[in-house]
């Protein structure tokens, strides 16, 4: 028998995950290394949309629309928990708008296209062109076909229709939590690996250091587990805006050029709007338009309260974890929401917060203020001045991070001589479930809550909500922790996180099956409590006193972490956390913009 293969993948996030779970299916051992946590970079940061790319089509991509589309009908079959079809509301202002300007865009006169855009935008024959087209690369997916509308119709989004007397109405899909979706993937891997006896380890908030000779060692873990040492069979650099830095880390000698840029980032803003009259506008629908300056835009439903605003596109060539979202742009962004729902009153108070992050777009020649026209394509970039086989994943998008994933795998494989035996083209996350097998985790966690002692109507609440994050792996929250935390908080004997709806149980499981570290990890990106809309510092601190249960954060460091936890919402969201969640709508929130 030949020695297991093990290739090094740098970068916890949506395609790194993917990659690890592709090369897992080949039987070759994976160590996915990252010195923050899971999905931590853009994957967080973006517009929570899986999509086929309406707007690539006037830039000539026809090939990543069709893929896009493809892979956007396989994640809502193959992830239905967490990937959602969603109707979308495309207004317009006229007929005529932006034809010659999207011919021009679509032969490549960038700059022609711009002269001739008009200040009209794009008109209901460009529209229905475009989304024709759309149609007709989604063909036999059995998604509808768009319609066209006229504004003010019943059950429409509540548009200026002075402004926008006409619309089209098309279908996509929404990826509420990538992050959840990111920690599926490498939960999905690590059951692959273990069923075929191969070696696969996550491996967060850690340093790595490479030898002259090759030999790769990642520190120890922060909550125990000695170091690592191994010289790999291959590496590959997912770390997205990071990519560069990466390199320069590795002291990797590049053949494509000794300081040439691989990343050509730009910063996108959003905003997370809580105005019950903006939600109400919507109608459920996601609203895809333009800003006045042309720039595309999205406003969408963000759960059952919030409302999601983006995006900007800024070039940025600073530190990727530098980079915040500024007053200009909360201020940008808000003036769009104005212009297309000038009676939702929506003012800055309005923002719960935002989040910002920089897309690792490939650093092309070409007008360095157009980065919207920037391909959306990945590239996989190989290094030959290294010492051993090593590619560099540039740009890509959340919709096609599977078949990205395939492709990496295969040339790696091929280069490693190493046949593929087997995609992940018809597997399902572990957690998906839709219709009746929802229905049947919700009432098996039901029963899994109230006998753990929570009241009946609790217990309701809080298996729609765990299965929301969970889908059918939700209740092992209950099997496999024993109920609820042994001597839960003594400010949560409910054994519930207060204000949240979740048990103090999910933060054990999330520790054990989940690579939770910090609480920091349970908040942002395994809870999702950053978004919820009535987070307040007692919930942290249940968290944070259950993570202390679970082992991994010390009694006399909880009420810190707390108070590290609470000022890092602010930094990086604009995010003013009151002290209970009954104060949450009193709290004087005017300082948002002020903390950043």
């Amino acid at each position: 028998m030949p020695a297991e293969k093990t290739i090094v993948v740098f970068g916890a996030g949506i395609n790194g995950a993917a990659v690890a779970r592709e090369l897992a299916l080949s039987g070759v051992g994976v160590i996915v290394v990252d010195n923050g946590d899971i999905a931590t970079g853009a994957t967080a940061w973006s517009t929570r949309l899986i999509h086929g790319g309406l707007r690539y089509l006037e830039y000539g991509e026809i090939g990543l629309v069709r893929e896009s589309l493809v892979e956007r009908n396989r994640l809502v079959k193959l992830a239905a928990h967490l990937v959602r079809p969603l109707p979308f509301y495309l207004p317009v202002e006229g007929r005529w708008g932006g034809m010659w300007a999207a011919a021009a865009r679509l032969a490549g006169w960038e700059s022609l296209a711009r002269a001739w855009q008009g200040r009209r935008g794009r008109g209901s024959w460009t529209v229905g062109v475009g989304l024709t087209l759309y149609d007709l690369l989604a063909a036999g997916d059995g998604w509808p076909r768009h319609r066209q509308v006229r504004a003010g119709d019943d059950g429409m989004p509540r548009i200026d229709t002075k402004a926008f007397p006409r619309a089209a109405l098309y279908a996509d899909a929404q990826l509420l939590f990538p992050e959840r979706f990111t920690v599926e993937l490498l939960v999905d891997a690590r059951g692959i690996a273990a069923a075929a006896g191969t070696r696969f380890e996550v491996c967060t908030h850690r340093q790595v250091q490479v030898g002259r000779d090759g030999m790769v060692t990642i520190s120890g873990s922060p909550v125990g587990g000695g170091p690592i040492e191994i010289r790999p069979d291959a590496v590959i650099n997912a770390t997205g805006a990071w990519v560069d830095r990466t390199l320069t880390s590795l002291c990797v000698g590049r053949a494509d050029g000794v300081g040439r840029r691989l990343i050509g980032g730009t910063k996108g803003s959003h905003l997370v709007v809580r105005s019950a009259s903006l939600r109400a506008a919507l109608a459920d629908h996601g609203v895809y338009a333009e800003a006045a300056d042309g720039r595309p835009m999205f406003v969408l439903p963000f759960g059952s309260s919030l409302v999601l605003v983006g995006t900007t596109d800024i070039p940025f060539t600073g530190d990727p974890a530098d980079a915040r979202t500024d007053e200009a742009e909360i201020g940008y962004l808000l003036g769009a929401v104005a212009r297309l729902f000038p009676t939702a009153t929506v003012g800055r108070d309005n923002v719960q917060q935002h989040y910002c992050g920089v897309r690792p777009l490939p650093n092309m020649a070409g007008d360095p203020h157009l980065p919207a026209g920037v391909t959306r394509r990945h590239l996989l970039v190989r290094h030959d001045e290294s010492p051993w086989p090593l590619w560099s994943i540039v740009g890509g998008k959340l919709t096609t991070c599977r078949s990205l994933a395939e492709t990496t795998a295969a040339t790696v494989l091929g280069t490693l001589e190493m046949p593929v035996r087997g995609t992940s083209r018809e597997r399902p996350l572990p957690g998906n479930c839709d219709g009746a097998s929802r229905v049947a985790a919700m009432l098996e966690c039901h029963r899994l809550a109230e006998q753990a002692g929570m009241p009946r109507d609790d217990a309701a609440a809080v298996a729609d909500r765990v299965v929301g994050l969970l889908g059918a792996r939700a209740p092992a929250v209950w099997q496999q922790g024993g109920g609820r935390p042994s001597g839960p908080p003594a400010a949560s004997p409910s054994g519930l996180i207060r204000g949240v709806g979740l048990p103090t149980a999910i933060v054990g499981f999330c520790v054990r099956e989940e690579w939770a570290t910090t609480l920091d990890d349970l908040v942002e990106r395994r809870l999702m409590l950053s978004f919820h809309d009535r987070l307040s510092r007692e919930a942290i601190m249940d968290v944070a006193e259950s993570l202390s249960m679970a082992g991994g954060l010390a009694r006399e460091r909880v009420t810190e972490a707390v108070d590290a936890c609470v000022a890092r919402l602010a930094d990086l969201y604009g995010r003013i956390v009151p002290r209970s969640s009954d104060g949450a709508d009193n709290e004087d929130r005017t300082s948002q913009g002020s903390r950043r």
